[in-house]
């Protein structure tokens, strides 16, 4: 455990501190077979840490346990995950892991105006403990092609590398996408486009939290101003869009970064709550309690006991 999440604002820096002899080919975008990672956490010596970038895992052999937020996975041969810039992750049990790992950040995908469709077409960056699926074996044969073809582009010295990486990407991407066609929603419309910016909204919340640049408490009216949208209006879309109001969706994703800080850090219940920027910690406590069911206290012992 440590005292905070560790956060990195590009690859460089997530890269340095993995090892030394790792340069990514660029600070927005990367493509590594998970053999040319060392086993530096190895045996859960690796931190929890936010990595400002989208990180997609296609795994062909090996094994290793990855912590996403507040979820635990037993990523196996076969597995695909997604996992995005707000979560905090964290790699232990490392065995013998092959396959790729894709990485890209917020300004890779932004240089275009097209990038806006990232977020709202792609739903599984959208979760809050990120998502790990089993592709049969047509798709996964389909990916790892996908995968080969962009690591060969990326390794080249076509001089338009980066560029065309961009494209390559998108259709990447919508490969991973039609695993999920079944459960996709109706065709997105402006309420759609509200939940997405909403959930936008929130994430960006944390992520800039976790760099020291939110001196404010995460509230509805916070998020509304940020959407510059009337509190009860944004409400009475993403009620209609969800079922819950937009205040119990800000509830929800607050209690969510105080249990990854509680589960994944040795913070103090009073550390957690000023860096939440909540008044006081009874006041946080109070919170905690009536949305888990639990103090923060014993909350963080019994996910000790159940990792153990």
């Amino acid at each position: 455990m440590q005292k905070q999440v560790t956060y990195f604002d590009n690859l460089v820096e997530s890269f340095k501190n993995a090892a030394s002899s790792l340069e990514p080919q660029s600070p927005h975008f990367d493509l590594r077979r998970f053999e040319e990672i060392p086993n530096v956490i190895q045996d859960n010596a690796g931190n929890p840490f936010r990595l400002n970038a989208f990180v997609i895992g296609l795994v062909t052999g090996g094994s290793f346990d990855l912590s996403i937020s507040n979820q635990l996975y037993k990523i196996e041969k076969g597995a695909l995950y997604f996992t995005s810039p707000w979560h905090i992750r964290q790699y232990a049990s490392v065995h013998d892991w092959k396959g790729y790992l894709l990485f890209f950040s917020p300004d890779f995908i932004f240089q275009y105006p097209q990038g806006e469709y990232i977020f709202r077409e792609f739903r599984f960056f959208h979760t809050e403990n990120g998502v790990v699926v089993t592709p049969n074996e047509a798709q996964s044969k389909k990916l790892l092609a996908d995968l080969d073809q962009m690591y060969s582009l990326l390794h080249s010295d076509h001089p338009e590398r980066l560029k065309m990486l961009y494209h390559y990407l998108n259709i990447f991407l919508y490969d991973c996408k039609a695993m999920f066609v079944a459960d996709a929603p109706a065709p997105g419309n402006g309420r759609e486009t509200t939940l997405n910016n909403f959930l936008h909204s929130l994430n960006n919340y944390f992520i800039e939290l976790n760099k020291g640049k939110k001196d404010k408490a995460l509230t509805l009216k916070y998020v509304a101003n940020e959407m510059h949208l009337h509190p009860t209006y944004l409400s009475n879309l993403l009620k209609q869009q969800t079922g819950k109001t937009a205040a119990q969706l800000v509830r929800e994703r607050l209690i969510l970064e105080a249990q990854s800080l509680l589960k994944n850090t040795d913070m103090t219940v009073a550390e957690v709550a000023y860096y939440l920027h909540f008044k006081d910690n009874s006041n946080f406590a109070k919170f905690f309690r009536h949305q888990v069911g639990l103090s923060p206290s014993d909350y963080r012992e019994q996910a000790r006991r159940s990792a153990s």
